[in-house]
């Protein structure tokens, strides 16, 4: 378990230390019974054929185990036999009906058409009732998804998500009221890395009819949201001939004006690329940086629309039209960083990681023709692993280290750490927070600067859950990396 906090190459260097010890396994009782000297004669030869025995016996074990994955993100093993197929592999080919959704407007419907909201912040302006006792959510449909850790986007009814089904990588499109899959592009390509599993990773994004997917292995495919018809297709990486990350392609596409802009590969520059979001042609490439996990974002600081990316050893702010750097600041990387930039004031952003980079507030400022970067405070708190915050009444909530934290955001001091609720995310949802626990359950809570208060619990799903919620009027769409569902809330 070591190897988890060697570096970024945690797959590669399991998977090295596991052939070692099953190296060391059958190695050191063959040599201790063929090169020593044995004082105390046949006995000492005999106990190390049994311990050879031993070791054969738990390198065959080995060999016929196949690791898929971690249990969670505290990198417990999730395993099989290596004869079994994956979940994923087990489906049924996905076809569309081609049918138009249906649309039952009861109280309210709101689209969610990208990550984290409609705003790209993790906030919903809907207002739940809290009373999950007397009006529980309502099971609509639930059924079984492709394997991957892609949310969905919802847009007239329509909900999009990415999932993976053997060879092929999915954009699919499903009813949102009844589940019933509407269309699917299929692209042949399959993701997969030790620690995360197999699938894509990024939720798609809706603009104007169309929808913007990036899979895991940096395809980029526009998409017809109404006849599921491929408009146009990129590759990014390979285009670029850059390396991709040890864990994929996990950020969403944003989509500003007549750009949709992804973040690059694994070595050095191009942090950010941008293409015509209608034609698919690349207008500029910009950056110097490795890419991260996390999603770029538009934000506006002193009075000037940029673009924001937490990069891998940087966060840097951009130029909309052309990429231009307006301003960078140093933040090296132990491991990924997954949390996207998020605005708390006029002129200030909050940046937060996990493994022991904390969190930080940073106040960009216009400085003659360009900007400065000053940092209010940097502190070991709000450690988000592959969650975002949630900002409220001068805070900041989120999953610090798989358990629910609370961080001033006047100061960086932690308010409070309340309960564990594993590696999973967040929605601020009105005045309540909606936690996605990473067992699977569903929790809603009330929180403030005093503490919170869990006010009801769904039993949604089982297994080791990643993937962002949404909300979309009064739909709750979840889904793991092998189940998809859908309950109908009760607003106020």
């Amino acid at each position: 378990m070591v190897a988890l906090y060697l570096g970024e190459e945690t797959s590669r260097q399991f998977v090295t230390a596991g052939w070692a010890v099953l190296l060391g396994l059958v190695g050191l009782p063959l040599w201790y019974i063929l090169f020593t000297e044995q004082p105390s004669g046949r006995p000492a030869r005999l106990l190390g054929l049994w311990v050879l025995s031993l070791a054969v016996l738990a390198a065959g074990l080995l060999l016929t185990i196949r690791w898929e994955g971690s249990l969670s993100g505290g990198a417990v093993p999730r395993l099989a036999w290596r004869w079994v197929k994956k979940p994923d592999e087990k489906l049924l080919a996905l076809t569309g009906s081609g049918s138009e959704p249906v649309r039952k407007v009861e109280s309210l419907y709101l689209d969610f058409p990208q990550f984290l909201g409609p705003k790209r912040n993790g906030v919903v302006e809907v207002r739940l009732n809290p009373d999950w006792e007397t009006h529980p959510p309502e099971e609509l449909w639930r059924r079984e998804i492709g394997a991957g850790w892609s949310g969905f986007s919802v847009v007239n009814y329509r909900a999009i998500t990415q999932e993976q089904r053997g060879g092929k990588e999915l954009v699919s499109c499903y009813d949102l009221v009844t589940g019933v899959p509407l269309w699917v592009v299929e692209e042949e390509a399959r993701f997969a890395e030790f620690m995360g599993g197999d699938g894509p990773r990024a939720n798609p994004t809706i603009v104007d009819g169309r929808v913007y997917a990036l899979g895991a292995t940096g395809i980029l495919n526009c998409i017809d949201l109404v006849t599921g018809q491929r408009v146009w297709r990129r590759e990014v990486l390979r285009e670029e001939a850059v390396e991709n990350l040890i864990y994929g392609k996990a950020s969403s596409p944003l989509v500003e004006g007549e750009l949709v802009i992804v973040t690059g590969g694994k070595k050095p520059g191009p942090t950010l690329l941008a293409y015509d979001r209608k034609k698919g042609e690349r207008v500029w490439s910009a950056g110097e940086d490795a890419a991260s996990y996390a999603s770029p974002v538009v934000l506006e600081l002193d009075g000037h629309r940029q673009i924001v990316c937490v990069n891998h050893n940087t966060v840097t702010g951009h130029e909309i039209e052309s990429g231009k750097i307006l301003w960078s600041w140093g933040w090296q990387a132990t491991r990924p960083k997954s949390a996207q930039a998020q605005q708390v004031g006029p002129e200030e952003i909050l940046v937060t990681a996990s493994y022991g980079m904390g969190a930080a507030v940073l106040r960009v400022t216009r400085d003659g023709d360009g900007f400065k970067v000053e940092v209010n405070w940097k502190k070991k708190v709000m450690k988000t692993k592959f969650s975002n915050v949630c900002i409220k009444d001068g805070c900041a909530y989120g999953l610090s280290e798989a358990r629910l934290a609370c961080v001033g955001l006047g100061s960086g001091e932690q308010v409070w750490r309340g309960d564990y609720y594993g590696y999973g995310q967040n929605l601020l949802v009105g005045d309540h927070l909606l936690v996605q626990a990473e067992p699977g359950h569903v929790s809603l809570l009330e929180v403030s600067r005093d503490g919170f208060r869990e006010l009801g619990r769904l039993e949604a799903l089982e297994g080791k859950t990643w993937n962002t919620p949404s909300v979309a009027g009064e739909y709750l769409l979840l889904r793991n990396d092998r189940e998809a569902v859908c309950y109908r809330l009760s607003l106020k």
